[in-house]
Formats: structure tokens, C-alpha cells, sequence
């Protein structure tokens, strides 16, 4: 029985698939995907710390200051997230089992 396993399994192991592409086994020793790099500027802009606040009493300037800057930093972090999560749809698109 083990042995009908054993034969079954390797002869699987080659069939192709509709797209004509063979089979691969995910968990076969030595096999390495490589990924597409992640789109640039995204890593730097997600980093991006959020605006410094004084240890001081703030006056109304510096309160307009820190709002306006942290409005900015929220919409650019959207936006690059946004773009990674573009990123990933596309690399699970091209990766995904068929």
C-alpha cells in the first residue's frame, strides 16, 4: 500500500497543469521564490515618525503646526499603504495555486 502511495505521488508529481506549467511541490528541499521587490519609497514612508511635540507649553501655532504636519504624514501613510497593499494583491495574483 505504501509503495502504490509512493508511485501515485511521484507520478502526480509531474502531471502539468492547464496552464501547461508543471507542478511544483512548495515543500520540496532547495526551492526558493523570489518575490518582486516591494514597491519604492513605501518602507521610508511608512517609517515616518509622527510630528515632535514640544515638552513645553504648546502655543496655538504650535498646535496648527503639529495638526497640519500630522494630516500630511496620515494621508502619505495612507497612501503609501495603499500602494503596498496594491504590492501584495499583485504578488498573490502572480503566486497564488492555481
Amino acid at each position: 500500500m505504501l509503495l502504490a502511495l509512493a508511485c501515485l505521488a511521484t507520478s502526480l508529481a509531474a502531471c502539468a497543469h492547464s496552464d501547461g506549467l508543471p507542478a511544483v511541490d512548495p515543500l520540496a528541499p532547495g526551492l526558493r521564490v523570489t518575490l518582486p521587490a516591494a514597491p519604492e519609497g513605501v518602507a521610508p514612508c511608512l517609517q515616518r515618525a509622527f510630528p515632535e511635540i514640544p515638552d513645553r507649553a504648546l502655543t496655538r501655532a504650535d498646535i496648527v503646526r503639529i495638526v497640519g504636519q500630522a494630516k500630511v504624514l496620515d494621508r502619505a501613510k495612507t497612501a503609501c499603504g495603499l500602494r503596498a497593499l496594491d504590492w501584495i494583491a499583485a504578488v498573490r495574483a502572480d503566486f497564488a495555486k492555481p
